[in-house]
Parts: C-alpha cells; structure tokens; sequence
C-alpha cells in the first residue's frame, strides 16, 4: 500500500514537471530584455566610405562623421 502511494506520488511529481515545461514553451519570451545594440542608426565616414555607430563616430562641427581620427585629419589637411 505504501509502495503504491510512493509510486503515485513520483508519477504526479513528474505528470507536473512534464506540464510545466510543456506551458514554459508556450509563453511568449519576457519584455525586460534590454534593446538590441543592432539598432543603432549608422552613419558612413567622410573619408572612407565606412559606416560605424552614430554615438561612437567623431565629427568635424559641420555635421560630417569620421570613423576614426586619423579620418578626420586626412580630410582637415585635404581642405
């Protein structure tokens, strides 16, 4: 008698165990995951033509975006 009510206890453990992990799957994934880096907008370098992140590009105070310093400089001297 023992036996069995062991034996049903185990087999309810893991009837709830199965059903649980079977609704886990049907939920849709949490909203608190913070944003996607990918979109940040990108800008492309005046001198080379290579598109980096916005906030990560220099800039020469006329609205134009460099990826890196020596970019910047090349297109000073140019002018």
């Amino acid at each position: 008698m023992i036996l069995r009510l062991l034996a049903l206890a185990v087999l309810l453990f893991l009837a709830y165990r199965l059903i649980r992990r079977a609704l886990a799957s049907l939920r849709p994934p949490r909203a608190d995951a913070p944003p996607s880096t990918e979109s940040q907008p990108v800008v492309p370098c005046k001198t080379c033509g290579t598109f980096i992140p916005r906030d990560q590009a220099r800039t020469d105070g006329e609205g134009h975006y460099f990826c890196s310093a020596p970019c910047l400089e090349h297109t000073r001297q140019r002018d």
